[in-house]
């Protein structure tokens, strides 16, 4: 018989077998078709011209006589060869085997030759369907979750496609795991295992019926449920779409309570995915901080509300805080109890404290007959009675009293904060002095005294020669006004007046003779010590773009495998003329992808100077990280040793790159020959700089390599402060949303 194949992604079938790509959902075409069809083009081949630039596409099988496809620029330009556990760097100290003036010997043609056919193992395959024949057979020993060992569950496979790659950890609510779907793929999925519980028929009725039907419900801002299903033993699982991002609980630990636009953001797109769910018949019944994730991409909060269907709502010391009276007294979740849940989250998120505190049910109890005791606008001085009355609406203690739907109380909420954004309104340069002093919370009065000091980005230290970003990205303009000298001018002169005082009094009033070593000591001892253990990250600066150069933001939208998981949001300007390497993820579970790889190359290919930007395991802040440098130092050194001939560290230590940015740093050099005989010396740095905010997960490690061939490096002090190089170091600006 014959064969058919899938246009889309090319894989064939016994003729007869199936009409559809199980894969991809294309109708399959038989492969005695007319030759001249090319797969791959699709019924919008002739409207969708053809990429030919992306490197992590597999080249689609050819029939013969077809023309090859054209390299990918990865393909074309080999660059940094493989290492089995951080970003590669490239063969730099190797010369080109071939004059670069003689012309490169043409390549002999190669005729075209079907695919060779490879041989699969059947049992390898993932199933795509439930065999309902074999429903009832039991599974292999071991098959079932072990909940007293979650851990060995990592490399399972469950539903016969989804692989356990990951252990996330878990909470009353269940364990989680990262998987990989074996058919789809670089496609990872959310497998959560639910607990045992004894649930009456009546509930388990009700679940049952609400994950069906949010597996057919689809909303930007709730996470879809793939599948579910229950392992022989009882245990039940959901499969869901994975989001690699923060919840509201890691934003709030990390920020403390959040300013009014961006609330007003999240709890809009929250109440509006709840607001559709509920039509739907779908409840969440465990709304609060943890279910509740956001990503950031281009300065927008894209929200999603997780773990749809995984609870049953029973109050426990983990969510009683978020629940309605009602549900605290055993009566029937309902709609309203999941907006009264949302208002709480909001009121926390405004606050930075819960509505009605208490460590047991029957304390949160008390609360809510006795009513917000705090209200908005007694924990923060510009919320007016606006804000008030919509939180008391949705924290009503009678459900009847509340917002009907989730996006009645999502507009209201935002409205009531535009009202206290526009009435903070003031001209530019002054700042709103608060009610009263004593209402003025600490973050106000940093605020303020910010906005009172002069902000001056800082630049790297000079030296003899100016460096090369000097010309290339100026510092902003100081603006000056006549105010500004008036005020200056009379400064100085109180200035004078205060010295010439202390001239006169000198003269009049001899100081009388002390003992010099006792007044050393008391002073020593009375001199407070100034420590501090508090990182924050330095200001966002404002630099403009130099000339002829490129603008790269990372984001997640062309990231895949580590680099999505561990994703750092940064910006940078290089120059059009060097090259560019964009994303490209580790090879194993042991290596580090990087997410920007850009090099100056010499007219014959040899490396000038290079920067690749990666990520690292981090714990959000240097003293925090201060036990990973170590090990992350002699994981440098063991890699490069075997890349660079010659490697040998130079020193290493703490320093501040661009103005106030902690990092750890490597020095370190190469020597070697090239092709030519000619020595050929390498420097390079590498750096490891935290987040500056506790508990972020991922740090930025940025590698800078120079040689002998940059004309203005002399030495390993000179890489990232002379050349190019130097400009587009000092351009690098982390993303501050974390």
């Amino acid at each position: 018989m014959g064969e058919m194949y899938c246009p889309k992604c090319n894989q064939t079938f016994e003729e007869g077998s199936r009409r559809f790509c199980p894969t991809d959902g294309v109708r399959l075409v038989s492969d005695s078709a007319d030759s001249s069809e090319v797969r791959g083009g699709g019924i919008f081949s002739n409207l969708i011209p053809k990429i030919d630039a992306i490197s992590d596409l597999k080249e689609p099988s050819r029939k013969p006589g077809s023309t090859p496809a054209k390299s990918s620029q990865a393909e074309r330009q080999p660059h940094i060869p493989a290492d089995n556990r951080e970003p590669s760097l490239p063969d730099i100290l190797l010369a080109p085997k071939h004059d670069a003036a003689a012309p490169a010997p043409e390549a002999e043609p190669v005729p075209p030759s079907r695919p060779t056919a490879r041989k699969v193992n059947p049992y390898e395959i993932p199933a795509g369907h439930v065999d309902l024949a074999n429903a009832e057979r039991p599974l292999p020993p071991g098959a079932d979750f072990d909940p007293r060992d979650p851990e060995s569950f990592v490399g399972r496979i469950v539903k016969g496609r989804y692989k356990i790659v990951e252990f996330l950890g878990g909470d009353e609510t269940g364990v989680s795991y990262i998987a990989d779907d074996q058919i789809v793929s670089d496609k990872l999925v959310l497998v959560r295992i639910l607990p045992e519980s004894g649930l009456d028929e009546m509930m388990k009725t009700i679940l049952t019926e609400e994950r069906v039907a949010l597996s057919h419900f689809s909303h930007p801002n709730v996470a879809r449920l793939i599948d579910s299903g229950a392992f022989t033993n009882g245990i039940q699982y959901l499969i869901t779409e994975f989001t690699d991002a923060l919840s509201i609980r890691d934003v709030l630990s990390i920020h403390g309570r959040l300013d009014l636009e961006r609330v007003g953001r999240i709890i809009r797109q929250a109440a509006n995915g709840l607001s559709e769910a509920h039509q739907e018949g779908i409840l969440h019944r465990d709304i609060r901080p943890e279910n509740i994730i956001i990503t950031s991409e281009h300065e927008t909060d894209q929200v999603k509300l997780v773990n749809f269907g995984a609870s049953d709502g029973t109050p426990n010391e983990f969510n009683i805080q978020y629940k309605a009276q009602e549900v605290l007294e055993g009566r029937t979740a309902t709609a309203a109890s999941d907006v009264f849940s949302l208002a709480a989250v909001a009121f926390e998120m405004l606050t930075g404290e819960v509505p009605f505190k208490g460590r047991t049910a029957k304390e949160v109890s008390r609360g809510h007959a006795v009513g917000l005791l705090k209200k908005p606008s007694d924990l923060r001085a510009e919320f007016g009675t606006g804000v008030d009355q919509v939180l008391s609406k949705a924290l009503a203690l009678d459900p009847a009293l509340r917002y009907t739907k989730a996006r009645e109380f999502g507009d209201a909420i935002v409205s009531a904060l535009d009202e206290v954004s526009h009435a903070e309104e003031v001209p530019l340069g002054r700042v709103r002095p608060p009610r009263s002093p004593a209402a003025a919370s600490d973050e106000e009065r940093k605020t303020a005294a910010a906005q009172t000091v002069k902000l001056v980005p800082a630049v790297p230290p000079a030296s003899k020669a100016e460096p090369a970003w000097k010309a290339r990205s100026p510092e902003p303009p100081e603006v000056t006004n006549s105010r500004t000298k008036l005020i200056g001018g009379i400064s100085l002169v109180a200035l004078v007046l205060m010295l010439l005082a202390g001239w006169w009094w000198v003269r009049t009033h001899p100081a009388e003779p002390t003992n010099l070593a006792t007044t050393a000591n008391n002073d020593a001892n009375d001199r407070p010590t100034i420590t501090s253990d508090i990182e924050v990250p330095p200001l966002p600066r404002k630099i403009q773009q130099p000339m002829n150069t490129e603008f790269y933001q990372n984001t997640k939208a062309n990231l895949r495998g580590d680099l999505l998981r561990h994703f750092v949001g940064f910006s940078i300007y290089y120059p059009k003329d060097w090259k560019v390497n964009g994303p490209a993820p580790g090879a194993d579970a042991n290596s580090r992808g990087k997410f920007l790889d850009i090099s100056r190359v010499a007219p014959d290919g040899r490396m000038k100077e290079q920067m690749l930007i990666s990520y690292y395991p981090s714990k959000g802040t240097m003293k925090d990280d201060a036990d990973k440098f170590p090990q992350m130092v002699k994981e440098t050194n063991e890699t490069l040793k075997k890349i660079l001939p010659g490697y040998q560290m130079v020193s290493e230590g703490e320093i501040k790159v661009n103005g106030d940015w902690r990092a750890y740093e490597v020095k370190f050099l190469a020597e070697g020959s090239s092709g030519s005989g000619g020595k050929l010396v390498v420097w390079g740095r590498r750096l490891f700089m935290p987040a500056a905010r506790p508990g972020v997960q991922n740090g930025f490690e940025i590698t800078m390599l120079a040689t002998s061939l940059a004309d203005e490096v002399k030495s390993v002090d000179d890489v990232g402060v002379h050349g190019e190089l130097a400009a587009v170091l000092y351009s690098f600006e982390p993303s501050q949303d974390f």
